[in-house]
């Protein structure tokens, strides 16, 4: 068994790139750069990184983010209860920001399974420490709930919507089409005629222009859904240049109709931050595409879509993730009564 020397970090700017992004090894939305995206966007949510070292070498690591803002997905009188709670003791979340994936970077095995107990069992003094109602290692895959080394304490549950994902397995857009079949190119025919004939405009920008007018169309596709919406999108739109993405616009007559945000880190894509108004027909195709060109062009190796309209995205060929998935850790008496409280959705 190694004796891992665990170190604990503030923030991402306390530790070297070379070192974060060797423990990344190259997986999406894990960079070193994108944490500094990540604690500008959730400037409210104190982050606590931690590193298991083997004498000078890194060899696993976690993000840990306390949030008092959580945009749960439960019904409004469990929400607003959640929402009482995480006042007063928030969460411990690890969890790469903005991206609906985990932040525990573990190695392969065998070290994995002395490296998990160690991370693990240093993630639950934080949160002690840090005096929070749940530590939650979210959006992790089956086989990683039934890693053997999760030390005691930790509970396995299943939480969101799965997401949607697709390895880009074509050298381009057109051959991607060309591979479908024929139903799905006359979509995509009729998708750009009906937006043409409907006098919308895309546009690729790297900047958003109009915080406030994409702010609301973000929000109408929340309410759409029956969703909470994201505390964080702001200042994700505020400081999209930071990171390598592309905003894309929708527009009739010069009024933006339609946005969205297309996010890349490590050769891995994201869209998220959709917004439309009540009635841009083919609109949200129009973006869908758009998006895909992007993870073409900018030849990335895995596309993720979120979840929901799953019919859609199984039509262009995508897959259900399999990460809608925590461990858990829970303080005191109420947070175990909000546990069932969440479970009963």
């Amino acid at each position: 068994m190694t004796n891992f020397d665990i170190k604990r970090y503030n923030s991402i700017h306390e530790i070297a790139p070379a070192t974060w992004d060797r423990i990344a090894a190259g997986r999406g939305f894990q960079s070193h750069q994108w944490y500094v995206f990540g604690e500008k966007a959730m400037a409210d949510c104190p982050s606590t990184y931690l590193i298991a070292w083997d004498g000078d070498t890194p060899v696993g690591g976690a993000a840990l983010f306390r949030v008092k803002n959580e945009p749960l997905p439960l019904p409004k009188v469990a929400r607003e209860f959640m929402s009482s709670v995480l006042k007063r003791r928030p969460l411990l979340v690890c969890r790469s920001p903005l991206a609906d994936t985990s932040a525990l970077l573990l190695p392969g095995e065998p070290l994995r399974d002395e490296v998990l107990p160690a991370l693990a069992g240093a993630a639950q003094e934080e949160f002690k420490k840090q005096r929070c109602s749940f530590l939650v290692f979210d959006y992790l895959l089956t086989e990683q709930l039934k890693y053997p080394s999760w030390p005691p304490g930790y509970e396995a549950i299943t939480v969101s919507e799965p997401g949607t994902y697709m390895p880009m397995a074509w050298d381009g857009f057109e051959a991607y089409l060309e591979a479908g079949n024929k139903k799905d190119r006359q979509h995509y025919k009729r998708t750009l005629k009906e937006t043409a004939e409907n006098g919308i405009e895309l546009s690729r920008h790297k900047t958003v222009a109009d915080v406030e007018a994409a702010l609301k169309l973000i929000e109408n596709v929340s309410i759409w859904h029956g969703s909470a919406p994201n505390p964080w999108t702001r200042n994700l739109l505020e400081n999209f240049s930071m990171i390598d993405g592309t905003w894309l616009e929708l527009r009739k007559e010069g009024k933006l109709v339609g946005c969205g945000a297309v996010l890349r880190d490590n050769k891995f894509q994201l869209t998220s931050s959709l917004g439309l108004e009540d009635d841009v027909p083919g609109g949200y195709f129009l973006l869908l595409y758009a998006a895909l060109q992007e993870a073409f062009e900018h030849k990335v190796r895995l596309v993720r879509f979120g979840s929901g309209a799953y019919d859609v995205k199984r039509r262009l060929g995508f897959h259900l993730e399999d990460t809608n998935h925590a461990m858990i850790t829970m303080a005191g008496i109420l947070s175990r009564a909000a546990k069932q409280l969440a479970t009963q959705e």
